[in-house]
């Protein structure tokens, strides 16, 4: 929280992304609300999701859970999805190009 009001103090228009896997509820919300302020939140189930289906074939995947594994996330929660992460490298796992 304390990052967030100091980032603001040098840099009004500055965007900031959260890397959680807690699910804090409070992560995204308004400093004044008695949130930590970030404007984004990582959605960090996407890469692993997606290295998942690439090892399948597409004709077996879910499109129930696809669908609601990319639009799950709290009302008016701003999330940054990707394709891959930095744990892929750090835990050893393949990237999607590998």
């Amino acid at each position: 929280m304390l990052a967030n009001i100091l980032i603001r103090e040098i840099n009004a228009t500055a965007i900031t992304v959260a890397e959680d896997v807690s699910g804090m509820p409070t992560l995204c919300r308004p400093l004044k609300d008695g949130g930590m302020g970030f404007d984004y939140r990582l959605n960090m189930f996407m890469p692993d999701m997606w290295i998942k289906l690439m090892k399948t074939n597409d004709e077996d995947w879910n499109m129930g859970h696809l669908v609601h594994s990319l639009t799950d996330r709290r009302w008016n929660e701003k999330v940054v999805g990707y394709a891959e992460s930095h744990d892929q490298a750090i835990v050893g796992d393949k990237t999607i190009s590998m």
